[in-house]
Order: C-alpha cells, then structure tokens, then sequence
C-alpha cells in the first residue's frame, strides 16, 4: 500500500513538471489582448460638409466594434464635440464604447503652454465631454485622456490628477515613456501621481520602431493602406505570442474613408476571428492592476468601479443637454431623438437608433 501511495505521488509530481515545462501554468493568459482607440478628429472651425464627413467616419469605425460585440475608446476633441455633439453623445451609450478627453484642438501642444493655459484649456475639454448626456440619463465618466502629438509636461499631470483621471495614454512602447519603463508595453503608474501611463504599440519597420498611429503611418511614413494592414497582422501576431496587448490608434481623419477604412475593417475582422479580447483603455489598465497586485489575469473583461467624475463648476456647458442645448428642462419632461446613421450599419439591418428617457430632478 505504502509503494503505491509512494508511485502515486511521484508520477502526480511528473504531471506538473511536464505542464510547468510545456509552459501550461494555471491562471495563464491565453486571448490576445487588443486596445482599439479612434480618434474623433476635426479640423478646426469645419465646414458644414467637413462636420459632416467628420460624422460619417465616425460611424464608419464604431460600426465596425459595436454590431460585433467588442470594445473600444474613442478620445474625442473639444471641437469634435461642438461640430458633433450629438453623435458624440449617441456614441457614448453604445454598449462597449468609453468617451475619453483628446484636448481642444488637433495636433495643440501642450508642453509650450504656460501651466494656467493648460489647465484652462484642459478643463475646458473636460466639461464639454462631460456634457455629452441625455435628460435624465448619466453624464460621461471620463476616466482616460491622450494628448494631441503626444505632447504633455509635469504640469499635464498635475492637472490631470486635479480632474480625477484615471490613466494617461500618451506614450509609446520603447519610444516616449516614464523613466525605467522604457521595455513596458501594459499600463503602469506614473510615480508621484495617481495616473497610469498606458503605451500605445510599437512595431519595428525595417529596423526603425515606429508606432500604431494610423495618421503618423500614412502622413509621415507614406505607407499604402495595404501596408498598413500588413503591419497591423503582424504586430497583432507578435503581441500573441508575446502575450502583450496590441494598442493602436484609428484616426476618423485616416481610417474613416478609403483605403485605411478597408484595412481597419480587414484588421478588425482578422483579430477577432482569432479570438481577440477588444477592450476598453480603462479595461486595459484594470488588467494591468490585476497583473501588477499579484494575482490571476481575469477571464473575463473587469470593469472599474463607478466613480463620480469630478464637477468643476455649475455654469457654462455643465448640465446642459445636447438634445435641446439648454441648462434646464422641466423635471418629468419626456425627450424622444432619432439618431439616423446615414450609412447602413454592416452586419445590422438599422441605420437609425431611437433614444428616450424622461427629465429627472
């Protein structure tokens, strides 16, 4: 009896080496992890035809994730939300969608801004964003922001942690990063601030690291949308293997239309036929926590707790509705819009969304 308890535990021993060696370990992860962010991009001071477009390419991606079940975070501009205010504010309550702060303008720099500038103009983002609700329902919970160019400072920070944001996506794998994390590709602490640091992906192209910026890639490193694709399956293939997350940025500017709109598509359809996991950059950084405190990658997606987004004033755009663009509207009114895409969602037979809800005090 003894001999056998005896060969019993040793061959339950060979069981674990072999999976330990075969790199099955418990708790493993094994999805690929993807992070799509699309950028709601304007030029300043549009034209009637410019908003439109601007509008139309919007719903060209977000067709793309929403009718899919998946996951993605749109960084939206001040002049994005004035131009479009009301897509903007549709957009933010399709299931899978986080609304997170881009600045004012397209291609600011904040770092040449005096610290009263910045935080004017950033506060200022922050309210119009934040403003983006319907009567009665819940005003935007801004967790996140990226900077325009990547251009931020110290006093971007400070700022930043003032407004109660969460994480800070203005970085580059291997690039533009805090000091010591140069190698880190999941979000980590920016230390002396209560923000997260979340690197968009790098991609070694003929031995020049360049990132995931679909604007940078067509603008600055001329590349057809083919080839942007080809680096989007490879890069998407890489961070499989590597189990890192594959964040990348779609700008409404690039990938609304045309040659890019086809790659977006095709990548977006490649990764989620090998079984992806699309999430939000909020989503992103709570994975990163789990990893970070020790304990098991989730299996499924977690979700942040529900914070109460930091009010900066009662006046100005703060608490008014962007269906009748006033501060106030009778308690127990009922408000009914019709939000009709004006081309028809791919794999949906709607191309309108009707949205009700009634004014409470």
């Amino acid at each position: 009896m003894l001999y056998k308890k005896e060969m019993a535990l040793a061959w339950s021993a060979a069981l674990i080496f072999l999976l330990l060696s075969a790199g099955c370990s418990f708790g493993e992860e094994t999805q690929a992890t993807v992070n799509v962010m699309i950028d709601a991009d304007i030029v300043h001071s549009p034209t009637a035809e410019q908003s439109d477009l601007a509008g139309d390419s919007l719903i060209n991606l977000t067709n793309q994730i929403v009718p899919k079940k998946l996951n993605a975070t749109i960084y939206v501009t001040y002049d994005m939300v004035a131009a479009r205010r009301l897509a903007i504010t549709y957009q933010g309550t399709l299931p899978g969608i986080e609304l997170a702060m881009h600045g004012m303008s397209a291609d600011e720099r904040l770092s040449e801004m005096s610290l009263a500038d910045q935080e004017k103009l950033l506060n200022k983002s922050y309210e119009m964003l934040y403003s983006c609700y319907v009567c009665g329902g819940d005003h935007v919970d801004i967790k996140g922001f990226r900077p325009q160019a990547f251009d931020q400072n110290e006093d971007t920070f400070k700022i930043l942690q003032n407004l109660n944001i969460a994480y800070d996506a203005g970085f580059q794998a291997g690039l533009i990063y805090r000091p010591g994390h140069e190698k880190d590709t999941w979000p980590y602490p920016i230390e002396g601030y209560s923000l997260y640091a979340v690197p968009v992906s790098t991609y070694s192209l003929d031995g020049e690291g360049v990132y995931l910026y679909d604007r940078y890639i067509k603008e600055e490193k001329k590349l057809s949308g083919t080839q942007w694709y080809d680096i989007l399956v490879k890069k998407f293939d890489e961070s499989s293997k590597s189990k890192d997350p594959m964040v990348v940025i779609f700008s409404t500017l690039v990938s609304g239309s045309g040659d890019y709109l086809d790659a977006y598509k095709k990548f977006i359809n490649y990764a989620n036929s090998k079984g992806a996991r699309f999430v939000t950059t909020s989503q992103l950084t709570e994975m990163a926590k789990a990893r970070q405190g020790g304990g098991q990658i989730p299996t499924t997606i977690p979700s942040s707790e529900k914070r109460q987004p930091n009010k900066i004033s009662e006046t100005g755009v703060l608490g008014s509705c962007p269906t009748c663009d006033k501060t106030g509207a009778a308690v127990g009114s009922i408000f009914n819009i019709t939000i009709i895409s004006k081309k028809q969602c791919e794999n949906c037979s709607q191309n309108s969304t009707n949205v009700t809800g009634v004014v409470t005090a």
